[in-house]
């Protein structure tokens, strides 16, 4: 039941291999070799050379991470090569059709006992110009569904964990956020009577109200957290800029409002907005609003200068 199965080509260079190179093949190891059999996995790492235990309380993905760490350099890298394992995290050509132009891209894991709550977050989430994935509905049937899970994991932004009663013992969820941690996502786990545990213990944890409330808390994290606030602050303003009614324009000027760094090619878009769209052009106090944003951006620098 491997997941993780589909990589571009892999790390070759022995001698390149720096500290960074080092601690993202390690992550990458632990993600895709975690997912097999614990058999398979011990003799996986005894051929690398890789001490093994007897007996280990916890779990596989801590287990793995612990043992590989321990390999020389050269037995690493060449259990990486092994694995097929690249150092690249995504791969920029790939343009997936289930993602929404322009958002944020958003995993969302879970059971397929809540996938009514995984689909409800989905749809509430796109006001936020947040593209959520959703397994048991973006998957066409004729695709193969693994490869698609594991194509929605490669370019995602960044991952949501619906965290009910079970969620550990799955090996499909514990895969999704083996390799969201090996890509060094943002994990956000949601309580839903499941509490965190192992790696992503360390993740600030939203409680399950409803996902409509769950939707805003996912996109204010989104929005604040630095691993994923410029890719959020530009969905925003591409959902802004496409405004098709003066409705929307007011609803998303809202959620422009909530940006909190700004900068030159930020305001361009902008005053470019307002000027190419008339649906935030005329939106009655959107323009307000909005000269408001510009004139104490420019206010700031002259101030700073």
């Amino acid at each position: 039941m491997l997941i993780l199965g589909c990589w571009l080509p892999y790390y070759h260079d022995i001698s390149a291999m720096n500290k960074s190179d080092k601690i993202e093949l390690i992550k990458k190891i632990t993600a895709k070799l975690s997912s097999e059999g614990s058999g398979i996995i011990d003799l996986t790492l005894k051929q690398y050379k890789i001490p093994v235990l007897q007996e280990f309380n916890g779990n596989t993905f801590d287990y793995v991470l612990q043992r590989v760490q321990l390999g020389d350099d050269d037995n690493i890298l060449e259990l990486g090569n092994h694995l097929k394992i690249d150092l690249q995290t995504t791969d920029p050509d790939i343009s997936p059709s289930f993602w929404r132009d322009g958002y944020l891209n958003l995993f969302i894991s879970h059971l397929a006992s809540d996938k009514n709550n995984a689909q409800s977050l989905k749809n509430e989430l796109e006001k936020y110009s947040i593209s959520g994935f959703v397994a048991h509905s973006d998957i066409e049937p004729t695709k193969e569904w693994q490869d698609e899970i594991e194509l929605a994991l490669r370019t995602s932004d960044a991952l949501v964990a619906l965290m009910i009663p079970g969620f550990h013992d799955s090996k499909w969820t514990d895969q999704e956020i083996g390799l969201a941690l090996g890509r060094d996502l943002l994990i956000i786990p949601v309580r839903m009577g499941q509490d965190p545990y192992g790696f992503i213990g360390k993740f600030q944890a939203i409680r399950f109200q409803d996902t409509a409330s769950l939707s805003l808390e996912i996109f204010e994290s989104l929005l604040k957290n630095k691993k994923t606030s410029k890719k959020m602050t530009n969905a925003i303003m591409y959902l802004f800029e496409n405004s098709g009614s003066f409705a929307l324009a007011k609803n998303n000027m809202s959620l422009v409002e909530k940006i909190e760094y700004w900068d030159k090619n930020l305001i361009e878009r902008l005053i470019a907005a307002k000027r190419n769209n008339s649906q935030i052009e005329d939106s009655f106090g959107v323009k307000g609003r909005l000269n408001r944003i510009v004139y104490d951006f420019k206010n700031q620098n002259r101030v700073e200068k």
